[in-house]
């Protein structure tokens, strides 16, 4: 029993031993780090159909380090080479959105660090999430001093609606033109989208007003189901019903009113208000009235359709209300997954590209994917044109794809088949094929004078049954010569 009881101690010991060996040569050495284009090939080869063993003997890993990157690579993708902290594409990757984030902090004070993400996520197409932006601003001395404690208000019952044109808010806004007089903005916002359906500035606070705006955007996008206000004499009468409430029976509308003295009723009308104070109207000096107005007009065309909006998860107010925000945002996923590759093996990134829109009823979406565009009408791929295919127009006017056997034979000038080429080609060279092209054929080639068929015809037909009888043996070359360049082809030079 006792030599048992040495032996497996013996063993256990000298197991031991090598397991320290082991450890300690293990951590002597440097850690080998394996760049993303690597890692790229080796993932690749796994799925071309070699082995862990065999890719880990190509690229000098052991076989788990292979299975490792499988894995990673199959659940996330090239993101998960990205992230690894001593590769240099992704030290560059990260110094390149540190230097993005702090210089859009420069210039845009103001911008918080959600708002800083959902621009360089539209604009840049660099996926970063809020906390990085916020450790970044810290870190640079750019952050905003913590806010100091206050008393937690109420909390607020949230409503939004499901889909477009369900809802819209209306409400006036009041502020003074500098070094001119006071004027009021009148809006209207829809709540699932908060899009702004229409606006007017106006120099007195009237019914006719706010009239004026409801027509406007009634016609223009439709009664919507409700529209709540306020409690503004504009809006409602302390007898009977206002204009403004008979305007909206007649279009089928139904008018729903806010509780007095509770203005977070309208929370999301009053939140644009503040909005166009502080990034536009508290800075804007305007030369006229007139110059307000068309000013105020571009602005709100830049919140509709190009400034991300916290209050729907970043997207723009124009992608909720025509029903593309779904596609906007796989546009925008797709390039920064594009843009995480070019950061990481050391390239200049690239803006998103997508066009999205209707033609009638049916979807259109012009996206890029890698090198090419893709063209989409409905569910259909309608056509993929690649960036840098040389392009020409043909007799109807529609845009084609122009193949690499034309452009060597454009750069082989007059080469048809039988005949030469250059000088040797003769007028087949100098154009004569393209400009009989669209002429009709002779009915009888043996009729009419010498000039005009002739002899010169006969032999044209001689020519054409000698290619008959040959039948795939024939040769075709000699045949267009005899015709363009041989016997007949005076015909067709006189006509010329």
């Amino acid at each position: 029993m006792s030599f048992w009881k040495r032996q497996k101690k013996t063993r256990k010991t000298s197991f031991d031993n090598q397991e320290s060996d082991s450890t300690v040569k293990k951590r002597s050495g440097p850690r080998k780090v394996f760049p993303v284009e690597v890692r790229l090939l080796a993932m690749d080869a796994r799925e071309a159909g070699l082995s862990s063993r065999e890719v880990g003997d190509l690229v000098g890993a052991s076989s788990g380090t292979v299975d490792k990157w499988m894995h990673s690579y199959r659940r996330e993708g090239v993101e998960a080479f990205a992230r690894q902290g001593a590769n240099p594409g992704t030290r560059r990757l990260c110094n390149t959105i540190r230097k993005q984030i702090e210089e859009y902090r420069r210039e845009h004070p103001e911008a918080g660090v959600r708002r800083i993400r959902d621009e360089l996520r539209r604009d840049e197409g660099l996926s970063v999430s809020a906390e990085t932006v916020r450790k970044v601003v810290n870190e640079a001395g750019l952050g905003n001093p913590p806010p100091t404690p206050k008393k937690r208000p109420p909390q607020v019952r949230r409503f939004e609606r499901e889909v477009p044109n369900a809802m819209w808010q209306i409400d006036i806004f009041t502020f003074e033109l500098k070094r001119m007089y006071r004027v009021y903005l009148v809006g209207m916002i829809d709540d699932h989208s908060r899009y702004i359906v229409a606006h007017g500035l106006f120099r007195q606070q009237k019914a006719e007003a706010v009239l004026e705006v409801v027509k406007g955007a009634i016609g223009q996008w439709g009664s919507p189901r409700e529209i709540l206000s306020d409690n503004g004499r504009q809006f409602v009468a302390w007898r009977g019903k206002s204009q403004f409430q008979k305007v909206l029976r007649r279009q089928g509308v139904q008018h729903v009113r806010s509780a007095s003295h509770h203005p977070m009723t309208l929370g999301k009308i009053e939140r644009f208000w503040r909005t166009l104070w502080e990034e536009f109207l508290s800075d804007a000096v305007f030369a006229s009235f007139a110059d307000a107005r068309q000013r105020l007009d571009h602005w709100i065309g830049y919140y509709n359709h190009q400034r991300p909006h916290q209050g729907i998860d970043g997207a723009c107010p124009a992608d909720r209300f025509y029903g593309i925000a779904g596609d906007v945002d796989e546009a925008l996923r797709q390039g920064c997954k594009e843009n995480a590759l070019q950061l990481a093996l050391g390239q200049e990134t690239r803006p998103p590209l997508y066009l999205l829109g209707k033609l009638g009823e049916t979807d259109v979406r012009v996206t890029r994917k890698g090198e090419d565009i893709e063209v989409k009408l409905g569910d259909a791929v309608q056509e993929v044109i690649r960036m840098g295919m040389p392009y020409e127009v043909d007799g109807n006017g529609n845009l084609e794809r122009r193949g690499t056997d034309e452009l060597e034979e454009d750069d082989e000038r007059g080469a048809v088949p039988g005949g030469g080429d250059g000088a040797e080609g003769g007028e087949v060279a100098d154009g004569y094929l393209r400009d009989v092209w669209g002429e009709a054929a002779d009915a009888d080639p043996g009729d009419g004078e010498r000039g005009a068929g002739g002899d010169s015809g006969l032999g044209a037909e001689e020519a054409w049954a000698e290619g008959e009888e040959r039948g795939r043996e024939a040769d075709y070359g000699a045949l267009e010569a005899a015709i363009l360049l041989g016997e007949g082809g005076g015909a067709l030079e006189d006509e010329v």
